[in-house]
């Protein structure tokens, strides 16, 4: 069972981090500001554990399709009880819950919808762990479903501790599984009833042989995916003109000489692929075009989405192109962002590192240059809070309005990853004109 996925690189400032002349603004100021509002229980471990689940979900950010009359199919990751067991083991991996917005309703912890070892013959960017949750619609060329980003990720055993594992940075000693992990890519064209995993879609800078045998994780995130044009203003999905749009992909990464505190810690970047293409490319049955599709945001310059998304290699051994951070004075962990059409801005809420952690928004209005935090942190004295998601509350829960709501999992102080403790919460941005 792989029970971390929020925080690895080592990080040796973030405590400390303050101001920076690194740090994006929007028009020189957010462009809205919210005020938390009440934190109600989404749902309990007992909860899960009726449906099956021993961990999670979910052990990561998740996702939203509409059932109707305000219930709604949610995506995430998640273990199954030994109850579930069948050949070859309990089931870990992407699964569903039922619910509204508000409460968790039930789930089905018996069933993956996909799990470790999936994808491509030969590829091994999902050997130890593949789990997903935000799903995104598509439609083109006659062709319509639905896309999930999702993490996977490649083990090996670290020989400097007891354990042969790797801490978790501000994780109060927790010690996980050491990993590199990638973004994949899978497909639903059955309206979210089954998914398949047709490829890698996003590595990280640095190769796997940078990593492996070492005490430290890469951690990649989960993905989320925007649709929006050249010039990151959004689109309605599906766009009227799809060779015309992009899906933009969110995700975290680390490279050493990045400017402010991404020289120590995992930072938020970006990358988009062409609509039409990745469409065309996730229904090909090829990898390798899959591999190809998205290309990284590099910075500033002549070609600033030149830096290839993945290296196209079936062990992640050769050299993907390099990210650019969007902001550099904190790190954006397991960031996950979501169009708010009442103040046609965007919103990117990521976790915060540390004892007592909690949840921080920013927003933007093209996807590249970033506010402030728009409002006070998100915590609860004596919790730590881990993988936020953000919904919309409009009926798309793509698409946000004057209240989109927060989610994350909680745990006392020091108790992560024991499942058992944890309490899934979620908290309504009251959003304002500043």
């Amino acid at each position: 069972m792989d029970t971390v996925r929020f925080l690895t690189i080592a990080v040796i400032a973030i405590c400390a981090v303050g101001t920076s002349t690194f740090a994006q603004t929007v028009d020189g100021g957010p462009p809205v500001h919210y005020v938390a509002g009440p934190m109600v229980t989404f749902a309990t471990h007992a909860d899960f554990a009726s449906n099956g689940y021993v961990w999670g979900p979910s052990d990561g950010p998740f996702g939203a399709i509409p059932l109707g009359g305000g219930r709604y199919t949610f995506y995430g990751t998640g273990g199954s009880a030994v109850a579930c067991t069948r050949p070859g083991g309990p089931y870990e991996g992407a699964a569903t819950f039922t619910g509204t917005l508000e409460r968790v309703s039930g789930g089905d912890g018996c069933r993956k919808l996909f799990g470790p070892g999936v994808g491509p013959a030969g590829w091994t960017f999902t050997r130890n762990y593949a789990g997903g949750g935000q799903v995104v619609r598509f439609a083109s060329a006659g062709k319509s479903g639905w896309l999930m980003p999702f993490h996977g990720e490649f083990w090996w055993q670290n020989p400097s501790t007891p354990n042969h594992k790797c801490l978790v940075a501000g994780g109060a000693g927790s010690s996980v599984d050491c990993f590199y992990s990638s973004l994949g890519l899978a497909v639903s064209t059955d309206d979210g009833k089954n998914f398949k995993v047709v490829g890698e879609i996003l590595q990280p800078s640095l190769p796997r042989p940078y990593f492996t045998g070492s005490g430290t994780n890469m951690a990649v995130g989960y993905g989320s995916l925007v649709v929006a044009d050249a010039n990151g203003r959004h689109l309605d999905n599906p766009p009227p003109d799809p060779s015309a749009a992009y899906f933009y992909l969110f995700y975290t990464d680390f490279v050493p000489s990045s400017p402010g505190v991404c020289a120590q810690a995992i930072c938020m970047g970006v990358a988009r692929a062409g609509y039409a293409e990745l469409v065309a490319a996730a229904l090909s049955g090829d990898p390798h075009r899959v591999a190809k599709a998205f290309h990284k945001y590099g910075g500033p310059g002549p070609d600033p989405w030149a830096q290839p998304g993945t290296s196209d290699t079936l062990d992640d051994s050769g050299q993907a192109g390099t990210y650019a951070p969007l902001w550099t004075n904190e790190p954006g962990s397991q960031a996950q962002v979501l169009y708010d059409r009442a103040f046609d801005v965007y919103l990117a809420v990521y976790g915060i590192v540390g004892r007592n952690a909690g949840v921080k928004v920013r927003a933007s209005k093209d996807l590249i240059h970033w506010s402030a935090p728009i409002g006070d942190p998100i915590t609860l004295p004596g919790n730590t809070f881990y993988y936020p998601t953000i919904l919309g509350e409009t009926g798309d829960p793509t698409i946000g309005g004057p209240a989109p709501r927060v989610y994350f999992s909680s745990f006392p102080v020091g108790q992560f990853p024991d499942w058992k403790t944890a309490t899934f919460e979620s908290v309504p941005l009251m959003l304002s004109s500043p």
